[in-house]
């Protein structure tokens, strides 16, 4: 009975472990079957075999190799797949063989990474390192310790950055806002070809100018400043030599200074009596200085005198309203009388986008007995994306005992071109078109700052119009593009134009081009030729100048 029962329960264990074997086996062989094998990346279609982890089955005991699992093959990938992953380290991570590796050569270095051609003139290839290494070229090098060119200057840096520095210098009161003073020498020399008949009479002869301008800033609102023409008086444009009739030079130097004036800020000059929070900005100008009014149609003179403003004003939906006081003991270039006196007002506001500007103007002549003059002017400028446009209306009243009244009206237009194919390099343009009619007996409040080697190759008319020479009635218009080549280092405008002074048809072409020689140089030609029935309105020449700034 015993034996029966012991062969019972080995014949339900080892049902027991052939169920286990089998169970484990179908589980595999179900896991190897149920998900198919992707398909390889590479040609051939070679499959890519996933492999199964090998088990080890040490606790079991022998069974039949048909109830394990088959064994995995490698996994095969295609020949043309790379490496996916670089190696972690080097094979030698103490190798230094990149040290060993020789320098490129100079010219290669230059051409990829830029060298001294970059500092040839803008839009100029002059110098440049040519990808043909047999090819003649010179390459321009700067020593290590160049430094740029820049104007002198004192107590600090005109450009740069450096630690603010301290001084014990400051404005009136207690607690008075500190100086940070900066000196600044710059300026500009100039020689000059001119070339020129009108009527019959010739004008041809070499002259020079000299500009050197004295800068002195106490704070960010107040300076001194001071400028010099030492050898082009006034607005001669410079000394020269005359080679037409009568021949000789021309002699034009002096010592006084042509401009002079200081300029500051209330609150921050009177900042130890205010409060540091209230509104004081009122900014003035005292001495003698350039004046501009109406783009230079109504004014464009150095006067001898103060100006007050006051900007910031905000009345309704106007934005920076801007009011100005003016006041010029003399030196104001009236037709009338050069030393005449002048009062008057300009208000500017900026409203909906749009910029106006007013202004009455009352010119006395002490000299000239019944030639007092009153001026108002309104402009208005608008601008339509890249199409701008003014209106002017200017007006005179008074000068009984000279040509009376008088008005212009003006309107004036241009619009900014981009090229993106750059044809012959040109980049951009603005092209113009003003038109003008000028009545009897209009001459301009005060325009006599020009310079006069220069002012004759100007053909627009609006120049003329704002010299304050009275030219009678007077109608015109000018039409031009100015191009931009090589990222603006090079300009170019022609322009033709006519007008009628007195009745007589004057047409002109004229040609302005500057280009950039050097860092502080340029250089510039200018060209006109008139025609007209009346002989001593035909214009012809040509002027050539080379500037350098310093």
């Amino acid at each position: 009975m015993m034996a029966r029962r012991q062969s019972i329960l080995q014949q339900l264990l080892a049902s027991t472990w052939c169920s286990a074997i089998l169970c484990c086996g179908s589980v595999v062989l179900g896991d190897e079957s149920l998900f198919a094998e992707p398909p390889a990346s590479g040609p051939g279609e070679r499959l890519v075999r996933l492999s199964i982890p090998h088990v080890e089955y040490t606790n079991i005991g022998p069974i039949h190799e048909w109830l394990l699992p088959p064994l995995a093959e490698p996994i095969e990938t295609p020949l043309e797949t790379p490496h996916l992953l670089p190696l972690a380290t080097p094979e030698n991570a103490n190798s230094k063989a990149w040290k060993d590796e020789p320098l490129p050569p100079l010219d290669e270095e230059l051409w990829e990474h830029g060298g001294s051609y970059l500092y040839a003139p803008e839009g100029d290839r002059l110098g440049w390192p040519c990808e043909d290494e047999h090819a003649d070229y010179e390459l321009l090098r700067l020593p290590e310790d160049y430094i740029d060119p820049e104007p002198f200057t004192l107590f600090t840096q005109f450009e740069g950055e450096e630690p603010i520095k301290q001084y014990s210098l400051d404005w009136f009161g207690p607690g008075a806002y500190n100086w940070e003073p900066r000196f600044v020498a710059y300026g500009g020399y100039q020689v000059s070809a001119i070339a020129f008949k009108q009527g019959n009479t010739r004008n041809d002869g070499l002259g020079h100018q000299l500009l050197v301008d004295l800068d002195l800033r106490l704070t960010g609102t107040e300076r001194f400043h001071l400028q010099f023409r030492p050898i082009g008086d006034g607005n001669t444009g410079g000394s020269y030599y005359r080679f037409s009739d009568p021949a000789g030079y021309i002699d034009n130097s002096t010592g006084e200074p042509q401009r002079f004036w200081f300029e500051g800020e209330l609150h921050s000059m009177f900042s130890g009596f205010m409060d540091p929070f209230a509104v004081r900005d009122l900014h003035m100008v005292g001495g003698k200085f350039p004046f501009q009014l109406h783009n230079q149609l109504l004014m464009n003179d150095e006067i001898l005198g103060a100006v007050i403003n006051k900007n910031t004003l905000f009345v309704g939906n106007t934005s920076n309203v801007n009011i100005q006081a003016i006041y010029a003991a003399s030196d104001v270039d009236n037709v009338a009388d050069a030393s005449s006196r002048m009062y008057g007002t300009n208000v500017s506001v900026d409203y909906k986008k749009v910029f106006y500007e007013g202004s009455y103007l009352y010119v006395e002549t002490p000299d000239a007995a019944g030639r007092d003059q009153h001026f108002a002017a309104i402009s208005r400028t608008q601008f339509h994306g890249r199409l701008n446009y003014a209106t002017r209306a200017l007006f005179k009243f008074g000068d009984e005992a000279g040509t009376g009244s008088g008005e212009l009206f003006v309107l004036e237009t241009n619009y900014t071109y981009l090229m993106p194919a750059h044809p012959l390099g040109i980049e951009s343009g603005v092209a113009y078109c003003n038109v003008f009619y000028a009545t009897d007996g209009w001459n301009s409040a005060a325009g006599g700052n020009f310079n006069r080697l220069r002012a004759a190759f100007d053909v627009n008319p609006l120049v003329a119009i704002s010299t304050g020479t009275s030219l009678g009635e007077n109608y015109g218009a000018s039409l031009g593009i100015q191009l931009f080549r090589h990222h603006e280092d090079e300009s170019i405008a022609p322009e033709i134009a006519f007008q009628t002074p007195n009745g007589d048809f004057v047409y002109g072409f004229g040609l302005r081009y500057q280009r950039k020689t050097g860092k502080r140089t340029f250089f510039e030609v200018l060209g006109v030729l008139n025609l007209s029935d009346n002989e001593a309105l035909r214009r012809d020449g040509v002027f050539v100048s080379e500037t350098i700034l310093f």
